[in-house]
């Protein structure tokens, strides 16, 4: 019992003692404490005053929280945090009021208050107005009022902690002040949800004008390109953010960059201009979607327009922003490919060496550009076009396909029926390397045609031809095909080169023809249409020969080019050709020209007059020389007039298909001594007019006046016979003997053709002795049968009688003197008969007498 009561009575105090303290408390509480000035553990309080009426009553004017010892490390654990809000909740579901009027912490000054429902916190970066309560297991805040002063952001929400669950939800919405007028730039409604190991972050925005809000929220950019790309490169009329979300990883080691890859943005800004370099114009698109993913802010414009070239379907993305940000570009666009869209190119240092201003191209192109650096680290492009017209420095191609392949710094061109204007029709396949500025490839030419007037000059056809160009000196542009030993430069002056001629034989007729075996060519232009150039040919020609009649091997000649004109013409100025749009005309001078030689042009394409002009130019043919003083030959189609003068002899030749008609009037014995390759005549007027007959005949006379024959075969052997029979040496006489005959005027009717000439009637009249024949000379085997008549004046008839052989000698009607004579076989050396009276009659001229007085019957 002692015991019991003994505990009874310390139980019993310990209650009083506690009753009577918290009635102590109580009573100081009531009444209130004052304290003017406290110090603990660092903390100085002035003005405390505590009291309490229905809930504790807190108010202190100054809290100087300078002094007190802080931990330097500091907790982000979210369920520590939440468990300072339940402590925090708990505390003050204990007080009526609370009131500090002045922190000061760090040099700056803040105030709090608490009025039993709302909790504010207004400090020198943060004013912060919220409301705290639990229902059951959860703990609900309502953020009235939270400003960021230094940001100007202000968020008003609702939070919800899941004590069970422990998982929590928030709603509000944050809103960007300017920090002077408290004007709303950019509204975002807000959604958090999560629990302790990842929070995820919802939300959507009103419009906005522009992003320069969230400047001040960003650490200062070290990037200037990155800063103009997300701020000052674009103009707008307005901007929202459709949504957007991130994760944020409470366990993650590194929470930062995983936040920031897990963000992700949908938003819209409208009437954009976005410019892409300084200089250039805008891109400018009513509507551009923006999303930004893994750590790339991608543009997607509609209905984008670079200088009213559409640019549907291209976009614009920032990769690798926290990191190495780059700048890629994806152009696709169907326009042509002139001055605004190469400007475009080389802002970003791509050089394409075409343009197609009137051709429309479908391009895709895609860059990538540094932002770090301000460089290039990559780019793709294709270009397609079909029906292209492509210029290529001055040159203008038509092109059936287009294919361009851009990577890098090598650019890769197809095409397919290229042509340039009628010169060339080809395939090109070439390797554009912009780096070392040269171009690798081949062309397969289906035509190349120099002039379609004469393709006989250079016609290459169905020939792959490679190809090689440096455009590493922009005003020098040089090439080199090197198959056929072609090398240039396009420049101011542009300049070709055939360093070998040979190369071209298989492809030129008009050098196979005229036996070109090798040369060279320098040719240059200064806008491709005029053409100047020096020819070296090397030639087998046997054409034209020298004064010594040896065939010119080699000839230097200078070239002039117009579209309406060509001409070539030698150093010596021997040589001359001009050709127009309507004519042709060749001027030799001093030369000899081989007519055995010459071809007959048969290209029907050739139609143009020709006209050859000849000074000092002899002719050969067939081993026989025709002397010119000068000569012309025209040709027009199938038709040829022609005109030869030699000293005071002239002749004209007109031909047309198989129809000639020739007339020579007083060429002298020079000339037919050289027609004959001997000296035949001494002086004299020789004549001929000649034409052919319908049957292809050529019907003709020779008149011969004042000239002496002499070594003439026939002749010659005519007077060897007369030596061998005494009673015949009555007819050499003065003008008829072994020096020679003299003719005072001759006469020849005859008819040609390529087999015979055949002789209707010669009539010579000597001063002496006259001479009649006709007969028959066979061209192919060159053999003579002939009869002619020697005929002396009637002076000489006394002498008749004494003349052994009377048989042999007839009198004419007039009373003269003759006695005929056969002249048979090879031309060169004929042999000479005599005739008697009988053998006349039966004399195969006699017989064929009526077909004589018509020799071109003798064809038939």
């Amino acid at each position: 019992m002692k015991k019991a009561s003994t505990r009874l009575l310390k139980i019993t105090f310990f209650l009083t003692f506690i009753l009577g303290a918290f009635i102590l408390l109580y009573t100081f509480l009531y009444n209130g404490i004052k304290i003017q000035q406290l110090k603990i553990a660092g903390v100085e309080i002035e003005e405390f005053y505590l009291r309490l009426d229905k809930k504790l009553i807190l108010e202190i004017q100054t809290l100087n929280l300078s002094h007190l010892q802080t931990s330097k490390s500091t907790s982000n654990d979210i369920k520590q945090q939440i468990q300072y809000v339940k402590n925090i909740h708990l505390l003050l579901q204990y007080f009526q009021k609370i009131e500090i009027r002045n922190i000061i912490f760090n040099n700056y000054q803040a105030n709090l208050s608490y009025d039993g429902k709302h909790f504010l916190v207004n400090l020198p970066q943060i004013y912060a107005k919220l409301n705290m309560a639990q229902k059951a297991s959860q703990i609900t805040i309502d953020f009235e009022d939270i400003y960021l002063k230094e940001y100007g952001i202000y968020y008003r929400g609702s939070s919800q902690y899941n004590l069970i669950k422990q998982t929590f939800n928030s709603n509000g919405k944050l809103n960007f002040l300017n920090r002077q007028s408290y004007k709303i730039l950019a509204s975002l409604d807000l959604n958090l949800k999560g629990d302790f190991k990842k929070v995820i972050i919802n939300g959507s925005s009103d419009t906005f004008k522009n992003i320069n809000f969230l400047l001040p929220l960003l650490p200062p950019f070290k990037n200037q390109l990155l800063k103009e790309w997300i701020f000052n490169n674009y103009q707008i009329t307005s901007a929202q953010i459709k949504e957007f979300s991130l994760t944020l990883p409470l366990d993650s080691k590194n929470l930062i960059k995983d936040s920031l890859d897990s963000l992700y943005v949908v938003g819209e800004i409208r009437d954009a201009k976005v410019t892409f370099q300084k200089g250039l114009s805008p891109i400018l698109s009513p509507n551009v979607k923006l999303i930004f993913q893994n750590n790339t802010l991608e543009f997607h414009p509609n209905q984008p327009t670079y200088e009213h070239i559409n640019l549907q379907g291209s976009q614009v993305a920032i990769t690798n922003i926290f990191q190495i940000p780059t700048l890629e570009i994806f152009i696709q666009t169907r326009s042509t490919l002139d001055d605004t869209i190469s400007n475009l190119l080389k802002s970003y240092h791509i050089s394409l060496p075409i343009k197609a201003p009137k051709t429309q191209i479908d391009a895709n192109l895609a860059l990538k550009f540094n932002l770090k650096n301000d460089t290039i680290v990559y780019n793709k492009g294709i270009f397609k076009a079909q029906d292209a017209q492509i210029l290529f420095n001055a040159l203008e191609f038509d092109s059936k396909n287009l294919l361009v392949n851009m990577e890098n710094h090598l650019i890769e061109i197809s095409t397919q029926n290229t042509s340039y204007k009628d010169l060339l029709l080809a395939d090109f396949n070439f390797i554009l390397d912009t780096n070392n500025k040269t171009i690798n490839g081949d062309l397969l030419a289906h035509s190349l045609i120099l002039d379609h007037n004469s393709p006989e000059i250079l016609t290459i056809q169905n020939q792959l031809l490679p190809f090689e160009v440096n455009f590493s000196n922009v005003s020098q542009i040089s090439f080199d095909f090197p198959t056929i030993n072609l090398e240039g430069n396009l420049q101011e002056n542009s300049s070709f080169k055939i360093k070998n001629l040979s190369s071209l034989l298989p492809f030129s007729k008009i050098l196979q023809d005229y036996q070109i075996s090798n040369g060279e060519i320098q040719i240059t232009t200064k806008d491709f249409k005029e053409f100047l150039g020096d020819f070296l040919l090397y030639s087998n020609q046997q054409i034209l020969h020298d004064k010594n009649h040896k065939p010119i091997e080699s000839m230097q000649l200078n070239f002039h080019y117009t579209p309406n004109e060509i001409s070539l013409s030698s150093n010596d100025s021997t040589f001359k050709f001009h050709k127009n749009n309507e004519t042709r005309q060749l001027e030799l001078t001093n030369l000899i020209i081989a007519l055995d030689n010459i071809q007959t042009n048969t290209n029907s394409n050739v139609n143009s007059p020709l006209l050859i002009i000849g000074k000092n130019s002899p002719l050969e043919f067939k081993n026989h020389t025709i002397l010119s003083d000068s000569f012309s030959f025209s040709f027009v189609n199938d038709e040829l007039k022609a005109t030869l003068k030699h000293k005071n002899g002239q002749a004209q030749i007109y031909k047309k298909g198989d129809y000639i008609t020739l007339d020579a009037k007083e060429f002298g014995d020079t000339f037919v001594n050289a027609l004959a390759n001997k000296n035949i005549v001494t002086q004299g007027r020789f004549s001929i007019n000649a034409n052919t007959n319908p049957k292809g005949a050529l019907i003709g006379k020779l008149g011969i006046l004042n000239t002496n024959i002499n070594q003439l075969s026939i002749l010659q052997n005519l007077m060897a016979f007369i030596d061998t029979i005494p009673s015949l040496l009555t007819f050499k006489t003065p003008g008829f003997n072994n020096q020679g005959y003299y003719l005072e005027e001759g006469n020849i009717i005859f008819g040609y053709n390529q087999d015979f000439l055949a002789i209707e009637n010669l009539d010579f009249k000597g001063s002496s002795i006259d001479i009649q024949g006709k007969g028959i000379i066979s061209l192919k085997n060159q053999n003579i049968d002939f009869y002619a008549q020697l005929i002396t004046a009637k002076s000489l008839s006394g002498i008749i009688n004494k003349i052994p052989l009377v048989n042999y000698i007839l009198l004419g009607k007039e009373g003269k003197i003759s006695t005929g004579f056969s002249i048979t076989g090879d031309l060169k050396n004929p042999t000479i008969t005599t005739k008697t009276a009988q053998d006349i009659l039966l004399s195969p001229f006699n017989i064929l007498k009526r077909v004589i007085t018509s020799p071109f019957e003798i064809f038939n």
